[in-house]
């Protein structure tokens, strides 16, 4: 089952409606029914507080049928996870998350990527994206679609991952340790359409930035 997820954070450019063809569940953060409605899409859930969504689009899903989650202005997890958790409920294998890296507030960008490597999203395959960026986490193995000239930066999120070995990247690495506390990882770049990653022990974020 693949959920995408429109966080409330601020989009830099319009979604496009094709993004959605696949997905079997929609779920709307705040605001991010706002980015919805702007391409003519009616979100399945919406969830959040209800702090940067305006009355007249949350009327508007109301009219239309959405179910609404309503949460606590005050609580222990973003509206982001709220919406993630919801997803892994009602049985999202794969999850997109769009507006989840953007927006004004960088402890919002850092917790949303920490939260990939929450324990109850083992086993779900999660990729926040937007207009230049995709990240996930290599999961052991992955293989990826790009363009030659890509960046590609490989951050550990525990103190540090071992035996990472790429194919397809410019500068190699052949079995390394990276470290959290370092910056080997960053600035890769494909080499061609494809490229793979593994790793042994460790959770290993991966970033491509398809920018020129």
């Amino acid at each position: 089952m693949h959920v995408v997820i429109v966080a409330g954070s601020s989009l830099a450019g319009e979604l496009d409606a094709y993004l959605f063809n696949d997905a079997d569940l929609v779920v709307a953060v705040d605001a991010g029914a706002e980015a919805l409605t702007r391409v003519g899409l009616t979100p399945d859930v919406l969830i959040g507080d209800m702090d940067s969504i305006s009355v007249a689009t949350r009327l508007m899903m109301e009219a239309r049928g959405v179910e609404v989650v309503l949460l606590e202005t005050a609580k222990d997890e973003t509206d982001t996870e709220a919406a993630l958790r919801l997803a892994v409920d009602r049985g999202g294998e794969a999850v997109t998350v769009y507006g989840a890296l953007g927006g004004p507030r960088l402890d919002h960008l850092m917790g949303n990527l920490m939260l990939l490597a929450s324990p109850w999203l083992e086993g779900v395959g999660v990729r926040m994206v937007d207009e230049q960026h995709e990240a996930f986490l290599v999961g052991g193995d992955v293989i990826f679609g790009g363009r030659e000239g890509d960046i590609v930066s490989l951050l550990p999120l525990t103190p540090e991952v071992a035996a990472v070995r790429t194919i397809g990247l410019r500068y190699p690495l052949n079995g390394e340790t990276l470290f959290r506390a370092a910056t080997r990882g960053v600035s890769n770049a494909m080499t061609g359409p494809e490229a793979r990653v593994t790793h042994g022990e460790g959770v290993l974020l991966l970033i491509h930035y398809r920018g020129r």
